[in-house]
């Protein structure tokens, strides 16, 4: 007897970002629109941009088996709503490097925001989640 087995459809751009969507709605029905929800927000419109493939500004990275993603130059990313101009993602991409760090108290998330640095790494994507689900 074989059991079958339900497909999830895809709905985000990637499974990552799926996943991502799926702890943000946990997280809202839990805790409404927190700090960890709007994390995980930008974190989602981040991998949603790397997963373009005509966005080469945004991409994805192995470093030794770790998920890495690079962000050359930080966008605006006022197509998810007017609260995501350029300055307002550097400051939500600045609270993920404060607020989140790994085990050995190193930064997940590095941003050089200056006159002429625009740029953020996103270490380890499978690091950063477990320390936004702890």
């Amino acid at each position: 007897m074989k059991k079958k087995i339900a497909v999830r459809k895809l709905e985000e751009t990637s499974w990552l970002a799926q996943i991502i969507a799926d702890k943000m709605d946990v997280e809202f029905l839990n805790n409404g629109v927190s700090g960890r929800w709007r994390s995980l927000q930008i974190l989602k419109y981040i991998v949603n941009e790397a997963d373009d493939k005509n966005n080469d500004q945004i991409y994805r990275s192995e470093d030794n088996g770790k998920l890495t993603i690079i962000i050359c130059d930080i966008p605006a990313l006022t197509k998810h709503g007017y609260d995501f101009t350029q300055e307002q993602v550097q400051n939500r991409l600045r609270g993920l490097a404060e607020r989140y760090t790994d085990f050995e108290g190193n930064y997940l998330v590095s941003v050089l925001t200056t006159n002429d640095l625009n740029s953020c790494v996103i270490k380890d994507i499978s690091e950063l989640l477990l320390e936004m689900a702890s």
